[in-house]
């Protein structure tokens, strides 16, 4: 243990002697570690927002047609969703089903293609829908007659019109071989996040975005009637009783569609996407780390040079130590230990400095990120560092200890 303390005595006092150059050694070293322990603590940050996010629970569910019980999975009718409205009652807060169709419509700006959503009229509060800013939305009485009216959103008013005070102006929409004349009752709000999807596809040469919404009973004017739904997405009245809805849901359909088999309606299971993100972020930042990790590498050559350096600097003092009787094992144990030492002080400073960049990071909300230092990669990064210094000062440690004390001496 003795001797082992002398060894990083000496270590120190080579170093102290030569701080520049120790510093430059330990350059290579610090930007590795401090860029591993930022980067990962980024990702980790990331990874904690994004699994959050996927994590926030909903109170809209999905029931839907069982594809292994039924063939023809448009089987949810309009009589099935007015049977569910009734039957749940203030269990929920809305229901709703649709299918989109493609059309276009004609106004004095021109024909434009356009996406047509056939739904029922609680759509107006589904889940990630915007809200309506002008007028109303159609009512269950538009729906009961298949009253040509419609529903749009400010981006859409200004492309077919060039303003958004377009409540009550009419326009015609053609769907397949059918041409009706559709009045507009409201105006959904456009997002700022929908105008930059819009701007991406204007940029791509994809055309203007067209989104049109009007009662499922209006398809039999276009010639194309609408029998059923493959599934419903219903909003519970809160987030703990979503699932025991959804599970009446399926109940009440099967006990209505017992002639399509055992259980033709199921409860539409939603993608982990918690673990599936937290796979793909933890694979992001493991590559992105290894990338980093390069530098140290870099560093650990840098180390292997100046301990070469150090070797043929200290010649007499190992012939001397050698002629003096010192082993082998001792000079190489010398020279590891030294740099060791050199990789583990380069080590410490740069996870310091990582961790004041993540804390840094963190403050700011950069990016909107909030860093969160990991513990496994300072470990990791401090064994790391170490192990820099010892695999690279192998080979500069053996030369040293090989060298003959009589050609040590004879070089004085």
């Amino acid at each position: 243990m003795g001797q082992f303390l002398e060894y990083i005595k000496m270590a120190l006092d080579n170093i102290r002697s030569n701080k520049g150059r120790s510093f430059l050694t330990m350059l290579g070293i610090i930007i590795g570690i401090s860029s591993v322990v930022t980067i990962v603590s980024i990702g980790n940050g990331l990874k904690s927002d994004v699994v959050d996010a996927a994590n926030e629970q909903t109170n809209t569910v999905t029931v839907q047609a069982n594809t292994e019980e039924v063939t023809d999975t448009q089987i949810i009718t309009g009589d099935d969703i007015s049977y569910l409205e009734t039957a749940m009652g203030d269990s929920i807060e809305s229901i709703t089903a649709s299918s989109m169709y493609a059309g276009k419509c004609t106004t004095r700006k021109g024909t434009f293609d356009a996406y047509v959503t056939m739904t029922t009229p609680d759509y107006e509060h589904a889940q990630y829908t915007s809200p309506l800013v002008k007028g109303s939305y159609f009512t269950d009485m538009d729906l009961a007659g298949g009253n040509p009216v419609c529903v749009i959103d400010e981006l859409t008013a200004l492309y077919l019109f060039g303003n958004t005070n377009v409540v009550g102006m009419s326009f015609e929409l053609a769907i397949d071989s059918g041409i009706e004349e559709v009045m507009i009752t409201g105006i959904r709000e456009t997002s700022d996040d929908m105008l930059e999807v819009e701007q991406t596809y204007q940029a791509m040469g994809l055309g203007e975005t067209i989104s049109i919404e009007v009662p499922y009973t209006l398809a039999e004017s276009f010639g194309t009637p609408i029998e059923g739904f493959s599934s419903v997405s219903i909003t519970a009245r809160d987030t703990e009783s979503a699932g025991r809805v959804a599970s009446s849901a399926v109940k009440l359909l099967n006990s209505r569609h017992q002639d399509l088999g055992d259980n033709p309606f199921m409860q539409q299971k939603p993608m982990n996407l918690s673990d599936m993100l937290g796979a793909v972020m933890d694979g992001v930042t493991a590559f992105v780390a290894l990338v980093a990790a390069i530098s140290l590498i870099v560093g650990g050559i840098g180390v292997m040079n100046i301990m070469l350096v150090s070797v043929t600097e200290r010649t007499r003092e190992i012939g001397i130590r050698k002629a003096l009787g010192a082993r082998t094992g001792s000079i190489i144990a010398q020279f590891l230990c030294e740099s060791a030492i050199i990789s583990g002080m380069g080590g410490v400073i740069g996870i310091l400095l990582g961790g004041g960049l993540t804390a840094l990071i963190s403050a700011l909300e950069i990016g909107g990120i909030h860093a969160s230092l990991s513990l496994p990669a300072v470990i990791i990064a401090t064994l790391f560092s170490c192990g820099v210094g010892i695999v690279f000062g192998i080979y500069p440690a053996r030369k040293a200890a090989r060298l003959s004390p009589i050609e040590a001496l004879r070089r004085i």
